[in-house]
């Protein structure tokens, strides 16, 4: 399906795809010329689109950037014809109407320029291991914040973290409920607490404080906040992705 060949575009772009499936990636690249054309189109859109449209010029770098892969594209079948080897032109029509679609959609989705906090919110499901006289309180927490009842998970995590106050994982939690009712000042006091520490939540509370600047729409200390974020860290490919967003 071509979604899934979007998504290995993506992957090669950025540079998830493993050995095996690079080098396969690469041979199919030197030796399918529609394929090629797809993913050059491709490239071309998600680079012009990632800026998303700041000014007039780089509207006009896509549309050159296509109108010169058409051409190339042309001058490449008449050289391949005359080896013998046919690529129907209908291909390359579909694929440029397909372009142009997408043109239109990109410009649409990205025309205020920036990337919005509900494209990267996606929590983890909350799975404490505080148990014993706490079994229901902690119930009642989980229940809450992943059916998104964030108000009520913020008081049950309250009363479990009155009772486990070294508990990380729970003051984390109390963050994002607060991040998620726009309590922002509250849950930056959290998440700072949390990633100036050395617990294995750190990172993860870097992350959410780049989204509460993302969430509040103060991007350059979003973007600062993405940058602390370490290679190492299991946020790390997300910092990425929403730095080239922004």
């Amino acid at each position: 399906m071509k979604e899934e060949k979007y998504i290995v575009f993506d992957k090669y772009l950025t540079n998830e795809l493993t050995q095996e499936a690079l080098t396969s990636f690469e041979d199919k690249l030197q030796s399918d010329a529609v394929f090629k054309q797809e993913f050059e189109i491709y490239k071309a859109l998600n680079s012009s689109l990632s800026s998303k449209f700041e000014n007039e010029e780089e509207e006009k770098k896509l549309r050159d950037t296509l109108s010169n892969l058409g051409s190339k594209y042309l001058t490449e079948e008449k050289v391949n014809k005359k080896k013998g080897k046919v690529i129907s032109l209908v291909n390359y029509k579909q694929l440029m109407v397909a372009a142009s679609i997408a043109l239109l959609i990109g410009f649409f989705i990205f025309k205020d320029g920036n990337p919005v906090y509900n494209d990267f919110s996606n929590h983890t499901p909350l799975e404490l291991v505080v148990r014993g006289e706490n079994n229901t309180t902690t119930i009642k927490a989980e229940e809450a914040f992943n059916s998104k009842n964030y108000k009520e998970a913020f008081k049950q995590l309250s009363i479990l973290a009155n009772k486990n106050p070294n508990d990380t994982e729970i003051q984390l939690y109390k963050g994002i409920s607060l991040l998620e009712l726009n309590q922002y000042a509250k849950a930056e006091v959290i998440f700072n607490k949390i990633s100036s520490g050395d617990s294995s939540f750190s990172n993860t509370a870097k992350w959410y404080t780049a989204l509460s600047f993302l969430k509040q729409g103060k991007l350059k200390e979003c973007k600062k906040t993405l940058k602390t974020i370490p290679e190492s860290a299991e946020e790390y490919k997300q910092a990425k992705k929403l730095l080239r967003k922004l």
